[in-house]
């Protein structure tokens, strides 16, 4: 099956610096350093770590029921993959969904979905709440912070009529999101610090995580709380070594699609607390032209699939762009391989936002009038390119591509015989992993005999077992403010018992 991602309209790190620079602003960072100085004696609630989708909602729904919650973020501002985000979000019966007439969805359809496309690893417990309240979610998005969605797209199975999406001024949608609740925040004046690394966790004499260890640029220090420690910190996606130990060389291999600071405090803070880690080796990738940031998501499943350093077809084409992204890193040497499409698919409405995106980040796209001469353009072998072209064309005529080796499974494959005939280098790219210390249904993190860890909570990509092989699209960004949001009404309950 194809699925559409949320990075279905995803900028490159140099247009997404751009939101990101809205955010990080002269008032903030002065805010930051003026909270910083009452932080260490402070007594708050909770402290939540990192300033993205999921910590932010956490805040904001903790200061709106009257907890005092202070947020720490390592970087000047908002900068893990929330703002690189397309900025979808999903629902089933919104109440911005019944005004763009749309019915007919269930939580119930959206569960069995979840558990397909996670291959049935997916935690039931977790995909049950998940599902069960991202609608409440995103209506108190949209009325208590502001949030501004736009419902109603109808996209590919298996996000169909779910997306919302967060819509501003600012792009990607996932930057406008960071605004939006940053705003928030700072209207109920919550304390966001920001430039303050936790690089520790502790612990009382009763055994709860009741603080942490900070670094900023002035030295270290101790912040505590009375409920605990929440971990919004995403996963370790950009961890090298980290990536390598539990998801393999081949994904190592792959250049980073959204951010760069995303390091594994998921799992480096809580070892020492014996959590229950799962899912390590699971991650989310897609296509990306890695030195520019272009990219190809909708043209990988649209020509004829071939490696760069042997002029090969080492994949099928009617994979999903993840599985395709995995082969080019695991089955190349290089991580590096080209689409060859005609001017017939370069002409398709639906991959005007691939085009669009290699012309502005200034992504070579070769193009010529004969197979030999474009792969002379690209570096490819021509004879090889031509016979591969050649033998593809006649499979596709004759309904017999499932022959092919690798077979191509696709419902409907696009032969390429029109000129000019373009070919579109790319490689297999991480987006997030999705593994870290499981955690319950309120977001507490277990230990190795699956009990909660008082005081420890994790959200957001920072947990797992929720996503395992693959994702709905929108799902991340929603499973964040979804528990970010009940975490903190947990929180609230067990204080005042």
């Amino acid at each position: 099956m194809q699925n559409q991602s949320r990075r279905s309209f995803f900028k490159t790190a140099a247009l997404s610096a751009v939101g990101a620079a809205a955010l990080t602003s002269g008032a903030a960072e002065a805010a930051g350093k003026k909270a910083a100085k009452k932080a260490e004696g402070g007594r708050y609630d909770m402290i939540i770590v990192g300033a993205g989708c999921g910590g932010l909602v956490c805040a904001v729904r903790a200061a709106q029921i009257g907890l005092k919650p202070i947020l720490l973020e390592k970087m000047g501002d908002s900068a893990g993959n929330t703002i690189y985000a397309a900025g979808f979000m999903l629902g089933t019966n919104t109440k911005m969904q019944k005004a763009a007439g749309i019915s007919g969805d269930s939580a119930d359809k959206f569960y069995d979905d979840m558990i397909k496309v996670s291959k049935g690893h997916g935690d039931p417990a977790l995909t049950r709440y998940f599902v069960d309240n991202c609608d409440k979610t995103l209506e108190w998005m949209s009325d208590y912070c502001g949030v501004k969605f736009k419902a109603g797209m109808k996209l590919v199975f298996p996000m169909l009529t779910r997306a919302h999406l967060v819509v501003g001024p600012t792009q990607p949608g996932g930057s406008q999101l960071a605004l939006y609740l940053q705003a928030k925040a700072k209207s109920l004046g919550v304390p966001m610090l920001f430039n303050t690394k936790v690089v520790k966790l502790l612990q009382n004499s009763k055994g709860m995580i009741d603080g942490v260890k900070v670094k900023t640029k002035t030295g270290y220090s101790e912040i505590h709380s009375r409920a605990g420690v929440i971990l919004a910190t995403g996963g370790y996606s950009a961890n090298q070594a980290m990536v390598t130990m539990y998801a393999g060389s081949a994904a190592a291999k792959m250049p980073i699609r959204g951010s760069r600071i995303i390091a594994g405090e998921n799992i480096v803070l809580t070892q020492p607390f014996m959590p229950k880690i799962v899912n390590v080796d699971q991650y989310h990738c897609g296509p990306i032209h890695g030195p520019t940031g272009a990219n190809p998501l909708n043209i990988v499943n649209k020509g004829i699939c071939v490696s760069k350093e042997k002029t090969e077809r080492f994949t099928d084409e009617g994979q999903t762009y993840v599985q395709m992204s995995r082969d080019t890193a695991a089955k190349t040497k290089d991580n590096w391989a080209f689409m060859i499409v005609d001017d017939d698919v370069h002409n398709l409405k639906v991959l005007a936002n691939d085009w669009n995106s290699y012309a502005r980040n200034r992504a070579p796209v070769y193009k010529a009038d004969t197979i030999e001469d474009l792969a002379k353009q690209a570096g490819l072998d021509p004879k090889k390119l031509a016979k591969i072209v050649k033998d593809y064309n006649a499979a596709n005529d004759n309904n017999t591509r499932g022959k092919l080796v690798p077979p191509n499974t696709l419902p409907k494959a696009y032969p390429v015989k029109k000129a000019p005939f373009y070919a579109v280098p790319f490689q297999g790219g991480m987006t997030a992993t999705f593994g870290g210390p499981l955690v319950n249904t309120n977001a507490q993190v277990l230990d190795t005999e699956n009990q909660p860890i008082p005081g420890l909570f994790a959200i957001g990509n920072a947990a797992g077992g929720l996503f395992y092989d693959d994702y709905v699209g929108g799902a991340q960004l929603t499973n964040a403010a979804v528990y970010g949001y009940h975490v903190a009404d947990y929180i609230k309950a067990q204080l005042k018992k």
